[in-house]
Order: structure tokens, then sequence, then C-alpha cells
């Protein structure tokens, strides 16, 4: 597959605030690609230098091979989708849709044809005399999308364009987003700062923070194997548990915590034996069992906590050194145990990573974040 979007490097300035710092990435034809990042990590910044909204301090931009660095945004083959939608109010979902077709001159007829395939195509038929005021959130998100994809872009920005919708509209509309995708072919870009949403849609992702790109990859893998304790933990739930690496064996590594042994997996971090590091496990991949069931691998500590969820129980469990595991089981598969009761906690090797240990900004994003922190 060829690349549609290339960034090479680049660095981005405001006043003596750095916005982006040396970022490269490739995104390629067809794929739905995106930005994930606390707030201020750049992404929306980066989104806004491919569309031409700002020019970098350094670094080239390639779109379809094209070199587009200095070109202003309305000779640039994207169309952008905002937060705010940008509706005109004073026109009706048709003509906000066929905006950009007059303006390039389209024949009436075939602005006309086209309108009508994008209101199908959005299931807006019907209502293409109404203005922005007379619609809903989510109707108006799709006018918004329908009107970038009037002109046929290559490549459509969205710069979080379901943050206004609710939890339930803000799921459906994800889902014709993905088959919308699908359907047409185009490269999407999507910011956002919602985990499930960037799991849910995309091929890739390119996780952001503080303006450098620090890990890219599949959802899956980003997930299965995170680089680091900040992918690990803002990627969805996850335990980060501190020992010191006992021995290694191939990708397998002995790790004590709280003095007990355990293991998992080393892939792209290699620590040496007596570092300290940190293994990043999900509840869902954590077993418990009773304390008198002998586990090699397993650690020893206490129930202080349980919460029903439905379909599963999630269970804190509160180890010798003070770090706490939290375990999410499948209710109908869940012990019941009482506060206090003592625990081994086990889990696969390959269904843990090896990470490196958190810096000072991991504790701070942690502590900002509410998640649990490694003692």
């Amino acid at each position: 597959m060829s690349s549609t979007v290339e960034a090479f490097t680049l660095t981005k300035r405001f006043g003596s605030q750095a916005a982006l710092v040396d970022v490269s990435l490739s995104v390629q034809a067809g794929e739905f690609f995106t930005l994930l990042g606390p707030s201020g990590c750049g992404k929306t910044t980066l989104l806004r230098l491919i569309a031409g909204l700002e020019r970098p301090d350094a670094g080239r931009i390639y779109l379809g091979g094209q070199e587009v660095t200095h070109l202003p945004a309305y000779r640039r083959p994207v169309h952008t989708v905002f937060q705010s939608y940008a509706l005109f109010p004073h026109l009706t979902a048709f003509d906000n849709i066929a905006f950009g077709l007059a303006r390039k001159g389209y024949p009436a007829a075939l602005i006309r044809r086209r309108v009508q395939a994008l209101l199908v195509l959005v299931g807006l038929e019907g209502i293409e005399h109404r203005y922005p005021h007379q619609l809903s959130g989510g109707q108006q998100q799709r006018v918004a999308l329908a009107r970038a994809l009037a002109c046929e872009p290559p490549v459509l920005l969205l710069d979080e364009p379901l943050a206004a919708l609710d939890p339930h509209l803000r799921r459906q509309m994800q889902r014709e987003l993905k088959g919308l995708q699908r359907q047409l072919g185009t490269t999407f870009i999507l910011v956002t700062h919602d985990q499930d949403e960037a799991l849910t849609l995309s091929d890739h992702i390119a996780v952001m923070r503080s303006g450098r790109i620090v890990q890219t990859g599949p959802p899956k893998t980003l997930y299965d194997a995170p680089k680091t304790a900040f992918v690990a933990s803002f990627i969805g739930d996850c335990n980060l548990l501190r020992g010191t690496v006992r021995s290694r064996h191939a990708q397998v590594t002995v790790i004590l915590i709280a003095g007990q042994p355990t293991q998992a997996t080393c892939t792209a971090y290699e620590p040496d034996i007596g570092q300290q590091v940190l293994v990043a496990v999900r509840p869902e991949l954590i077993c418990l069992e009773s304390a008198d069931c002998t586990t090699q691998s397993g650690l020893t500590g206490r129930i202080i906590e349980w919460t029903y969820a439905g379909a599963d129980t999630r269970w804190t469990v509160s180890l010798p050194d003070g770090q706490v595991v939290v375990a999410t089981l499948r209710d109908k598969a869940a012990k019941t145990w009482e506060k206090g009761t003592p625990v081994q906690v086990t889990w696969w090797h390959d269904q843990a990573t090896v990470v490196p240990p958190d810096e000072p900004e991991d504790d701070q994003w942690l502590s900002r974040s509410g998640r649990p922190r490694p003692v």
C-alpha cells in the first residue's frame, strides 16, 4: 500500500512552548489512522499542520507523494471535520453539503445528484431543507461529514468530531463512521483523547505525549504489548507492578514483586539482572485463587475491596509491600471472598509485559488521571 500522508521531523512552537518535537509518521492509503493522547499532547496541532491550518517551524509534509509543507490549506487534497461541525447557520443541510461543489463550479445537475447520494449515504434523506438549528447533534455531525466528503478528498481529517455527543449517540456514530470509511475507502485521520474510541475505530494508532509520538501500531499491539508505562496505563485499564529482575531466559523474565517471583515477557525492552522494572498486566488477564493453592508464579495478597458490575466483578488485592492489583473476573466464574481473605494472584507469562520504570512525568499523569500507581 502507498502512503497517503507522510510527515518527517515536524517541529512546531507557540512562543516558548514546544507543541510538537521531531514528529514523523506515515499513514497508508485507505486506512483509519488515529492520533491518540491526553489534552495538550500535540495531536490537534499535528492535524492542523497536515491540513495546512498551521505551518511547521521545521520538517516536511507529503500528501500523495507530493510535498505540501508550504501549500495553503485550500490547495491541499484534504478536508477537515471539526468538533464544532462549523456548519453555515444560514444554509440548509442541502446547501451546506453542496457548498464546496458550488465553489468549484460543478454543474447544478451534478451537484444535486452528488448531494442526494451523500444524504442517502449518511442517512439524512428527507431533511435536506432543514437548517442547522433544526437538526440534532448527530444530524449536524452527519451533515458536516457529508460536506467534507462531497468533493471526494483522498484524506479526511477529523478533529474530535464526536466529542459533543451523548454516550449512546457517540457509540452509534462510531459504528456509522467506521462503516462509512470502509465503504468509501477514504483515508481517515482522527484526533481523539478517548481510548475506547481509538481502539474501536482504528487500523493504526499513534499514541502521543508531550509533543512526541511514543508508540505506533495496530490497536491490539498497543493494548497487548505496550512499550512504556504511559502507553500501558493510557490505553485501557492496566496494573503496573514494580519489581526487580531476577533472571532472564529468552523473552521470559522472572521478576520479584513484593519479594515473590513471577514471570512476564520482554519484547521491546531488555532489562539487566537486578534492575527495577514495571510489569504491565491487564485486569481481565489476572486469575485469583485461594491462598492455599500452590502456584509457582503466584503472588500472595489480601482482598481489600470488590465491586459488582453485572457480568464482571472487580477485585482489588493488596500485596505485602502495599502495591495494589485489580483483577476483573467474569461474575459466573468468580469466587465469594470477604475483605481480608488471603488469595493468590496469577497470570500467564505471555500476558504480562515488562516495561521501563516510570519517569516523573508518568507519576504526574497517573496522579491526575486517578489511576493506581506502583509504589
